[in-house]
Parts: C-alpha cells; sequence; structure tokens
C-alpha cells in the first residue's frame, strides 16, 4: 500500500539549454568551456525506510558549462540537493529538545550522448547538522563535488538524475550522551515525469568530424568518460588525529563528523598484574575520571547490519593532576626480599575512547550489543621505596623510560527499557587488558639502580582489570552529582 503525502506535489523541469555550440574562442582541445548555466529541476520521489515508504519532493541544482569541446572535461559544479521530506521517514525521534539531523546523500545520475549512457554516482554529498521539528516536514540540503564527465565525440551531453540514498543522522540536542540514530532511506523517482536534469551541447570540430574511440558495444558510439573529482579541498584536506576505525567487511558510509561533546565523571579502581612479581598492584583508591563524550561519531554498513562509532575522551584527576592516586604496593623481589614503594600512574595525553555498537537492535533479544576500547599512554614512577624495611633513596625520577599503552576493553549491552549489561561508558563495569611495562631509568640518588627495577617489573602481558562505575553526565540528574565509587575486583 502506498502512502501518500497530504502535501501537494510540485515538480517543475529544468529549461533545456539552448544550443550555443559556436561561442567565440571555442576550440577543439583547448579544456575551455564556452559560459556556464545554472539548471534546476524540481522531483518527485517515493522514499522507504524502516518506518515505511512516504513522497518527498527532491529539488536539483547544478552549475553546467552551455557547450564543451571534445576531450574536454566538463565539471559539474554547485551541486545542491533540496530535500523536503515527510517527518514519518524518520520514525520516532528523540523526545525532549528538539533533536539534530545530518547525514550524507548519494544521487545515480547518467550521461547520454549519441544513445549511448555513462552512469555517474553523484556520492558523498553531505547534509550539514541542523535543527528540524517533531512532526513537521524536514527540509535539509546536501552539497558537495561530483565526478568530472568527459565526451568523446560530438553531440549534445544529455544529464539525468536516477534513485537517490540518504543516510541519515539523528541525535537529541541538549539532552545529554543519547545515542544517535541511523536511519537509511531508499528513494525512487517517479515514472511519471522526465528525469533530465540539464544538457551540455559538445560541437563538432571545425577540422572535420571527430568522434572518440569508438565503444565496442555501443554500435559505433563512443560513451562519455567518466572521472572522480579530486576531493583535496582545503577543508578536506586538514588532518585530524581521530580517524574512524577500519572495520573489517565494513564500509564507512557517514562521517566522521564532530559534534559538541557532553561533560561527565565518575571513577574507576582495580588491578594491575606485575608478572615477574606473581603478583598485582591494587588501585584501592578510586581514581577520578573526567570525560568528553561523544565528540565524534561515523556509520558503517556491514554484511550483518549497521555500526556506528562513537569517539570520546578523558582524563584523570588527582588534586588537579592528570593521575591515579598513588597506590602503595609490597612485593617479594627475586622471590625473597620484601620491597615495598609508591606506584604513580600519570596520564601522557588525553585517553581515547572508541565505542562501537549495532546501529539497530536485535530482534530477537531486543538488545543492542557494543564494544569500548580505551587506549591510554601511562608514565609509572616509583619513590618511597624500602627494601626489607630499610628506605631505597631512588630519587625523583625513577620512572619507566616512555610511557606504556594501555588498551582496556569492556563489552556489554543496552535495550529499551532494561539495564544494561556488561559493560557500557554510561554505566560503567568491567574493562580488562595487557600492557607492557617498559625499563625504567632515573632510578637511584646515589648509586644506579635501574637494572634493578627493570629486571623485577618491566616486563609484557600484564593483565590489567579496572572497574568503572557509573557515570555523572551533565544536565542528567541520574548519579549526580557524585556518582558511586567501585569497589576492585580481581
Amino acid at each position: 500500500m502506498r502512502m501518500k503525502s497530504s502535501r501537494p506535489r510540485r515538480v517543475v523541469q529544468a529549461g533545456a539549454v539552448g544550443a550555443m555550440a559556436l561561442l567565440a574562442g571555442l576550440m577543439p582541445g583547448t579544456g575551455v568551456a564556452g559560459g556556464t548555466h545554472v539548471a534546476e529541476s524540481r522531483f518527485g520521489y517515493s522514499c522507504t525506510s524502516a518506518s515505511g515508504r512516504h513522497e518527498a519532493d527532491v529539488t536539483v541544482s547544478v552549475e553546467l558549462p552551455l557547450s564543451s569541446p571534445v576531450g574536454a572535461a566538463v565539471q559539474p559544479e554547485q551541486v545542491r540537493l533540496g530535500l523536503a521530506l515527510a517527518p514519518e521517514l524518520l520514525g520516532e525521534l528523540p523526545e525532549g529538545a528538539q533533536p539534530e539531523l545530518s547525514g550524507v546523500a548519494r544521487l545515480e545520475t547518467a550521461v547520454t550522448q549519441n544513445g549511448v549512457s555513462a552512469d555517474v554516482m553523484w556520492e558523498g554529498l553531505q547534509i550539514p547538522e541542523s535543527t528540524i521539528t517533531p512532526e513537521q516536514d524536514v527540509a535539509v540540503e546536501a552539497t558537495g563535488a561530483v565526478p568530472t564527465v568527459t565526451p568523446r565525440s560530438s553531440g549534445a551531453m544529455v544529464f539525468t538524475a536516477g534513485k537517490l540514498q540518504l543516510d541519515l543522522v539523528v541525535r537529541a540536542a541538549d539532552a545529554g550522551p543519547a545515542d544517535p540514530a541511523v536511519i537509511s532511506v531508499s528513494c525512487t523517482a517517479d515514472a511519471d515525469q522526465s528525469a533530465e536534469l540539464g544538457t551540455v551541447e559538445v560541437p563538432a570540430s571545425p577540422d572535420g568530424p571527430v568522434t572518440g574511440t569508438p565503444d565496442p558495444d555501443s554500435g559505433g558510439g563512443a560513451s562519455p568518460k567518466v572521472e572522480a573529482r579530486s576531493t583535496d579541498t582545503e577543508e578536506q584536506a586538514k588532518a585530524t588525529e581521530v580517524e574512524p576505525p577500519e572495520l573489517p567487511g565494513c564500509k564507512l558510509f557517514y562521517g566522521p563528523i564532530s559534534v559538541p561533546a557532553t561533560g561527565a565523571h565518575g571513577y574507576m579502581a582495580g588491578y594491575a598484574n606485575v608478572n615477574k612479581q606473581k603478583a598485582a598492584m591494587e588501585f584501592r583508591d578510586p581514581a577520578h575520571l573526567r570525560l568528553q563524550l561523544q565528540s565524534m561519531f561515523a556509520a558503517y554498513t556491514c554484511p550483518t547490519g549497521g555500526l556506528t562509532w562513537i569517539h570520546s575522551e578523558g582524563t584523570m584527576d588527582y588534586n588537579g593532576k592528570p593521575q591515579m592516586p598513588p597506590a602503595r604496593s609490597t612485593f617479594l623481589t627475586f622471590g625473597f626480599m620484601p620491597t615495598t614503594a609508591t606506584v604513580e600512574m600519570s596520564i601522557t595525553d588525553p585517553i581515547n575512547i572508541e565505542t562501537v555498537y549495532q546501529s539497530v537492535q536485535d530482534p530477537v533479544t531486543k538488545r543492542r550489543a557494543e564494544t569500548t576500547t580505551s587506549t591510554a599512554h601511562v608514565s609509572v614512577r616509583l619513590y618511597d621505596v624500602k627494601v626489607n624495611g630499610t628506605p631505597l633513596d631512588v630519587g625523583p625520577n625513577c620512572r619507566t623510560v616512555r610511557p606504556m599503552e594501555l588498551v582496556l576493553t569492556g563489552k556489554g549491552s543496552t535495550g529499551l527499557n532494561v539495564p544494561d549489561e556488561g559493560y557500557t561508558v554510561k554505566s560503567g563495569g568491567p574493562l580488562t587488558g595487557y600492557s607492557d611495562v617498559p625499563p625504567f631509568s632515573g632510578c637511584g640518588a646515589t648509586e644506579d639502580l635501574d637494572n634493578v627495577f627493570t629486571a623485577s617489573v618491566s616486563g609484557t602481558g600484564n593483565y590489567t582489570k579496572m572497574m568503572q562505575g557509573p557515570l555523572c553526565v551533565n544536565n542528567v540528574p541520574l548519579h549526580c552529582p557524585e556518582p558511586p565509587k567501585p569497589k576492585p575486583e580481581r
């Protein structure tokens, strides 16, 4: 059953581009096109999302040359897609503050010349984030660079529009770190309309007919050559330190996009093994975490369904310093000598927190699985050392020669109106992983003790388990103002 929109359908075809092939200065092979014209067309589309089928109005505006010689690349410029979407396509929107919508559009086009067509994909058209009002028509615009098309024979090149794919991201604005919803919308142009976008005239060479290289499957005609446009613009070329991960078998279709982060804080405590000592350091006093949640996200299409990636950052705060509270530990050095030391673990740069979760809930469990990986670079310092009860002056700079990389992973799931299971960034839970402790340097005030601590502490594959408590998230009353402190668990 086809659902009709209550608003009137307005379809206006683009005006035909005049035949101006013999403009002054037009010479074949020079690569110079003769003037431009902005062609604008409005089409009716039928769009389908998870919520059903609804009608949409799509306006396509593109600047095209009036004419172009054979062999000169034709570059469509100023491509804009104006989208008027029924609100029902977005399904149930987040409650509370007006939601923000962004995304990417992909329009299939074709270029036909002398009865021969070439398919051209206008993809990666960006829909910037804007506020939408629930239960009202959604009006957004997509823009971006598209491929060039090079005519290889004379004759008019006609651009036409085809299928449209929208990958939309909706998130609640100013309503805490609610996970964004990824909505896929597939649209087909109504059949009772012309699909023409515009025409570029390609005149014959004044020195004789130029037909280009015949396409063996086209009956003697020459197919237009399509080349991707370079997207190395100044804005796109800006380097970023954060990149979405490569997920096996998955394709990144949207993002990464930066959004205002949400502040949060909480606590973490746990154990870190020292394999050489066959023992563990206990961090009983919880570390105070300060986080910036969901500052960037991206979406993937995968054989098993969509995935969403979210980037957050964090640090630790102990008396204004980015470190855990010092932990006092005792070991039997070399298996027989009791050694006690205070261990200070400082964060050298922001903690990178990446969460990957299923974009849609599992139809059986009604839950959405997610995995969070937290990566921190930690400098380890030892001080206040006693060997068999006797103080050992190691000096103020007995530390690892470089920060160690500590990668902790937490797995869990969320569901509608059910408690979180396992680990999630907001609800907390167990984080586990392994670390390699580098050698020590700077140890010893009067003698070189580097080798002693390297031999007794440094090594690979040290298991770590930290328990994170639930977070106090800005503008969310739960667990605020002071979230619960967890206890270490082995």
